[in-house]
């Protein structure tokens, strides 16, 4: 069986794509952390860490996402200090990623 080529659905190098899809990860990751299908720790390891908030933040993203990934780096400290917080925390998250992505709706460069 021949391999074919697959076509790039999104481009690393324009902000308006990446900014879609952290948003997407972000809201993505905070429903399995909710569900118990993601832990925290991974969630931290993949996307909520300084060192991709640092990225996000160097690539111009927009301050709405950047303050997503912000709280994202927070989880593991609500979780410990206030765990009554924690789904308050995810739920904030939540709606901050989908009032992001519904912001852009109908104009997503993102292929289908």
């Amino acid at each position: 069986m021949a391999m074919t080529s697959v076509p790039m659905i999104f481009k690393m190098d324009d902000p308006a794509e990446v900014s879609q899809m952290v948003a997407v990860m972000s809201l993505g990751m905070c429903t399995a952390i909710v569900a118990g299908s993601l832990s925290i720790e991974d969630a931290e390891r993949r996307l909520f860490n300084p060192q991709v908030l640092a990225r996000l933040t160097e690539l111009g993203l927009p301050e709405a996402l950047i303050e997503i990934v912000h709280l994202g780096t927070e989880l593991e400290d609500v979780q410990s200090l206030i765990p009554d917080r924690l789904g308050k925390s995810l739920e904030q998250m939540q709606a901050k990623a989908l009032a992001f992505l519904n912001q852009d709706v109908g104009q997503s460069a993102i292929s289908a």
